[in-house]
């Protein structure tokens, strides 16, 4: 039998394709970061079989008749075998182990079952990821059209926020009062060059002797 060549190429490839049972794939999912434990966990490992009529590729043929130093006819009937005989054995019901790949059955309705030797399993062990940072490092970031460093924009950042005065609004109201008091008292006394002043009239005296002259 030829599982374990046939194991070896399908490791190698990620696929193979055997007719009547169906093509076995081999599928990976790539690792996945896990930020609380700080590590990066390996990527995983499945191995499928999907319904297919497919069969191997010429290059498959040229493949297995290396490795058993063979013609490629011979590889060809050799292998037709191989995958006559998987046939035989499923439909009187037995199972089939095949190591490093899984378990095949037969179903109640006549339908291939597949029990995957890989679901999901990872390979290799976890890393760690610790986040490294590194201060005072200088890298342009743009901020609209312009690129600046990081220390320029922390500089930037850090700058003390001033208040604005508002002096000129008080200013603004002092005159608008003074604006309407001097409306209101030109309404009332007209503007007679004597409405701004004082109109008490005053007396005149006729003023005293204060000499005498000599007789």
């Amino acid at each position: 039998m030829m599982y374990g060549e046939l194991y070896q190429y399908f490791i190698q490839h990620k696929q193979l394709n055997v007719p009547g049972i169906g093509t076995f794939l081999l599928e990976r999912k790539p690792a996945v970061a896990d930020f609380p434990n700080r590590i990066i966990n390996a990527p995983t490992y499945s191995i499928a079989l999907q319904p297919s009529q497919a069969s191997p590729s010429k290059n498959f043929f040229s493949w297995l008749s290396e490795t058993y130093r063979i013609s490629e006819r011979d590889a060809v009937i050799r292998f037709n075998d191989f995958v006559f005989d998987m046939k035989q054995q499923l439909s009187r019901g037995q199972t089939i182990a095949w190591e490093g790949v899984g378990k095949l059955s037969t179903g109640l309705g006549g339908e291939i079952k597949f029990d995957p030797a890989l679901d999901g399993v990872a390979l290799e062990s976890p890393v760690k990821a610790e986040k490294v940072i590194r201060e005072k490092s200088e890298h342009t970031v743009r901020v609209g059209e312009e690129e600046r460093t990081a220390a320029q924009m922390i500089e930037l950042l850090n700058q003390p926020v001033y208040k604005k005065k508002y002096w000129w609004a008080w200013a603004l109201v002092i005159a608008l009062l003074v604006t309407m008091f001097l409306g209101w008292y030109f309404s009332v006394y007209g503007l007679k060059s004597t409405s701004a002043g004082n109109t008490q009239k005053v007396k005149t005296e006729e003023p005293g002797t204060t000499y005498k002259t000599p007789s």
